[in-house]
């Protein structure tokens, strides 16, 4: 079992859009993690350029006597992994008439939500869209799985929420209908 640990937390917070923020940056530390003889540290860090999380450092100590980090050990790592199940972590999200939570709870609260109208389907794939897209979770899939609808239904949303202003970030291009390139995504976080 891996386990892992967020240290390192930036006071610093980043607002992504929507009432969702992350800090500015944070260390996550795996143990655990096979075919990794030791602890894995992977800095992860917001760039304001890229509009997401990025690792900007991974670092892999060897457990003792007798392990070997080699360039084979560090194909192991899963970084992309880090980033998100920690971005789960640390990431909040505000709504109006909830408490503020992380975006992992927050996550579960739109699993658990039912009977929406469309004003507030609108909403919450625009705000679960701007949480999955600021820590590397495939955006569309996220909103898709969170409410519990299908991805072509994510995609109307999303095109509604962009035409409303309520996804002024978005271009156009992963919500697109006509030519949507979507690869699902597999072995990633889960929600424990």
């Amino acid at each position: 079992m891996v386990d892992l640990e967020v240290v390192d937390i930036s006071d610093e917070r980043v607002p992504v859009g929507d009432g969702v923020s992350v800090p500015a940056s944070w260390t996550v530390v795996l143990r655990g993690e096979p075919g990794v003889p030791g602890d894995i540290r992977v800095r992860a860090a917001y760039d304001r350029t890229l509009g997401r999380v990025v690792a900007t450092e991974v670092s892999v100590a060897r457990g003792g006597v007798g392990d070997e980090v080699t360039s084979l050990t560090l194909r192991e790592v899963r970084v992309q992994s880090a980033l998100q199940v920690s971005g789960l972590k640390v990431s909040t999200v505000s709504e109006p008439d909830e408490t503020t939570c992380s975006g992992g709870d927050y996550i579960r609260r739109m699993q658990s939500r039912k009977d929406r109208d469309l004003t507030v389907s609108v909403v919450d794939a625009s705000r679960t869209y701007a949480l999955a897209g600021a820590i590397n979770l495939p955006p569309l899939k996220a909103v898709a799985d969170s409410l519990g609808i299908s991805q072509s239904t994510a995609t109307r949303l999303m095109n509604r929420a962009r035409s409303e202003g309520l996804a002024p970030g978005l271009t156009g291009r992963e919500t697109d209908v006509e030519g949507l390139a979507i690869t699902p995504a597999t072995g990633g976080p889960t929600l424990g």
